[in-house]
């Protein structure tokens, strides 16, 4: 059992249960800074396909 259970108010531990916003992380709705190069902008946005070896990997 967690001894730090008890110090956690249920309104923190509840909202913290929710995404921050609706429809999850999606990268095209990140709107572009004014002074980024709008072909870097639209590289950095390209989804990157997760391969076999990446699953393999511990995360940092």
């Amino acid at each position: 059992m967690d001894d730090k259970r008890d110090l956690e108010p249920e309104a923190d531990v509840e909202e913290q249960r929710h995404p921050v916003r609706e429809g999850g992380d999606d990268p095209t709705e990140t709107p572009m800074p004014f002074e980024a190069n709008p072909a870097d902008a639209a590289e950095q946005q390209a989804a990157v396909p997760i391969d076999d070896e990446d699953e393999q990997r511990p995360m940092a």
